[in-house]
């Protein structure tokens, strides 16, 4: 790949991987987000039923142009700051963009009974086929964050056609989980969202779900435990992450473009490493967890990243 004009360089003051990763996750929902709202107001707001489930995502469309679909990461969604931003810039370059939420995923927890899993992949495969088939002009192409890079990774593998680029993609989901639960803002973090979306999804389905002690868990490892003992149909935690573990050979003959950075705090760079040739793997020294801030302006280098990377493709 021909990378962006200029490589990424972090701005003085902010080279630290947990600075640029709490800013992108939590500073960009007040600046720059408040310049994508008109994005998002003009959005067309869909709710599609594939494989028997109800999924929502979001357009912004041009006429006759290529479509970028994107999956946010973990407990992210279509609305998440990073998600915007990206797709506002797609936008304008020239780009369709579809922004989806996974199940559960942006205040979508009353669309279906069952619960979010990670393994749950078919449903996305069928979804970015069925957006690709009905707003796509000529190939298309997906790009995915973090957990939701794995996703994006599976459906490349499903779905080949696609022009994929992975994000700081979740390679090996318990070094992962591990990774959050060793820093306690992480940890905080996603332990508040991941309980939040079950207090959602037990008010919406009163009669399936009654979380009831287990939203006193502190740790993701101990909600992660939990939640496949009781609200999955896998026997152990270790065979519910096999089943999504994207190690060793499981992407052996995927064509996929994956992005990432040695200092991310989240995901040990380590996970690349010993990927099939297949896949084209660009670390950046630094960038944090999918941020790459490069100014204190909070606007990211990764989203002229991506427009170069989709237009080299996509032409």
């Amino acid at each position: 790949m021909n990378a962006p004009h200029h490589p990424f360089v972090p701005p003085r003051g902010m080279t630290n991987a947990h600075l640029q990763t709490v800013l992108s996750s939590m500073g960009r929902k007040l600046w720059p987000a408040q310049q994508h709202l008109a994005f998002h107001q003009a959005a067309q707001r869909e709710i599609v039923e594939v494989d028997g489930v109800k999924l929502a995502l979001d357009l912004n469309l041009h006429a006759g142009r290529p479509l970028i679909m994107i999956i946010p990461g973990w407990l992210g969604h279509s609305q998440s700051s990073y998600a915007l931003a990206s797709g506002h810039a797609l936008f304008d370059a020239g780009f369709c963009v579809a922004r989806f939420n996974l199940r559960d995923h942006g205040d979508t927890t009353h669309l279906n009974p069952g619960m979010f899993n990670s393994a749950l992949i078919d449903e996305v495969v069928a979804l970015a086929a069925d957006t690709s088939s009905r707003y796509g002009a000529g190939p298309s192409g997906l790009l995915g964050f973090s957990l939701g890079g794995n996703f994006a990774l599976r459906v490349a593998r499903a779905l080949p056609e696609l022009e994929t680029l992975a994000v700081c993609p979740a390679i090996t989901p318990a070094d992962t989980m591990y990774s959050i639960d060793r820093n306690p803002i992480y940890q905080r973090y996603f332990v508040r969202k991941w309980r939040k979306l079950w207090l959602e999804k037990q008010q919406a389905f009163p009669r399936l779900y009654e979380f009831g002690d287990s939203l006193r868990l502190t740790t993701v490892s101990a909600l992660t435990d939990y939640f496949v003992k009781y609200h999955s149909d896998f026997g152990s935690t270790d065979e519910y992450f096999a089943a999504y573990d994207l190690a060793n050979d499981a992407l052996a003959g995927v064509r996929a473009h994956i992005l990432a950075a040695q200092d991310d705090p989240i995901i040990p760079h380590g996970q690349y490493l010993s990927l099939p040739d297949s896949l084209t793997v660009h670390i950046t020294s630094k960038g944090g967890h999918h941020a790459y801030l490069e100014s204190w302006g909070l606007n990211s280098w990764f989203d002229r990243y991506a427009i170069t990377h989709f237009q080299q493709r996509l032409s």
